[in-house]
């Protein structure tokens, strides 16, 4: 019976020793100890590119790289012995360095799917200190706000925890040095945007058994060209608009004339909105200045006709004691009307633009 119990144990820690990876401790999930709690991992980001922004979708693709600095007093190592102050891995010597010692094992919270093209490197300092740098590109989920179409701007958060440790096991931060490290490149790969800055905030999320985790929140603030709109979007609408001009003070026109004028005006409209909300997804949709301007177009175009309409019988008989007042409020509303639109239209803009 001895023996059997000792061939149990003996096939126990065969066993164990298998299922770690090699040079493994037994140990690497626990919290390191001599170490004040919380430990403190310092996080630094760097914005490399924005490939893709999809507006409507609330999706941006990014590559980034992501740095994590923790000590363990386990990882200490003597620089004498071996040769240098510092040991650095990199691809697939560093994931298996990582394997075998304690990670705080953050995540990005908002993050889709797994990353694309991953790298890893690790350097492991005498005193303890590992510094892990990650780089990938991956697809995120963010709140786009478009009520400012053209001149937008939008915000491209990024939420990193430790949904391991409680945070007061483990806190992540970004102090001023790691801030200093990170940044967002001055050109990106997405068209018609301009990188403005990268903020970070520290806060908590609720977790299992009501326990609150660190969270540490960066976010990538980028402004859209909105010039580069002007020609594409405001000066077809604005061409369009302007037949209502030529409805109000051409002279000759009949009522048939003016009618197939703002109808085929009306027709263009439509196809213009049609127009940009495929070519600019959200444009139209998400009540936008342009979907406003476009809206009250139609509204515009129809007024337009309603007043010739009602003003053209009166104003055409000469006779008729009505003709002389009836002439000179068609000649003020031929220009009031226009006037009106305009600063509409031009309230709309400049309530959108940035402050």
């Amino acid at each position: 019976m001895r023996r059997i119990l000792l061939a149990l144990v003996a096939l126990t820690t065969l066993v164990a020793a298998l299922a770690l990876p090699n040079g493994a401790r037994a140990d690497n999930a626990d919290l390191p100890e001599g170490v004040e709690l919380p430990l403190r991992v310092r996080l630094a980001l760097r914005i490399l590119d924005v490939t893709e922004i999809k507006e409507v979708a609330g999706q941006a693709r990014l590559y980034v790289e992501l740095t994590q600095r923790w000590r363990d007093p386990r990882d200490r190592f003597d620089a004498v012995a071996a040769g240098a102050p510092r040991i650095d891995r990199v691809g697939e010597d560093a994931q298996r360095f990582l394997q075998t010692i304690w990670t705080p094992g953050v995540v990005i919270d908002n993050q889709i799917g797994d990353p694309d093209g991953r790298t890893v490197s690790v350097s492991s300092h005498a005193d303890g200190e590992i510094v892990m740098v990650e780089r990938f590109e991956a697809d995120f989920r963010v709140a786009t706000d478009m009520t400012a179409f053209p001149f937008d701007r939008q915000k491209i958060q990024l939420s990193f925890s430790a949904p391991r440790y409680a945070k007061q096991e483990v806190l992540i931060v970004s102090t001023d040095a790691d801030r200093g490290f990170s940044k967002v490149a001055d050109r990106l790969a997405v068209t018609d945007w301009r990188p403005l800055g990268l903020d970070f905030a520290n806060g908590e999320a609720a977790g299992w058994n009501a326990r609150s985790y660190s969270r540490l929140e960066a976010t990538l603030a980028i402004e859209r060209l909105s010039e580069r709109y002007i020609l594409r979007i405001f000066i077809p609408i604005a061409a369009v608009l302007a037949v209502s001009i030529y409805v109000l003070w051409a002279p000759g026109l009949g009522p048939t004339d003016k009618g197939g004028l703002i109808f085929s005006a009306l027709l263009a409209l439509a196809a213009i909105s049609f127009t940009f909300e495929s070519s600019f997804p959200g444009c139209i949709s998400l009540n936008t200045p342009i979907a406003q301007i476009i809206s009250l177009g139609y509204v515009y175009l129809v007024a337009v006709l309603l007043f010739d309409s009602l003003l053209g019988v009166p104003c055409g008989r000469p006779q008729s004691p009505l003709h002389r007042p009836c002439a000179e409020i068609r000649r003020q509303m031929s220009w009031a009307l226009p006037a009106i639109m305009t600063t509409i239209c031009l309230g709309v803009v400049l309530r959108a633009l940035p402050t």
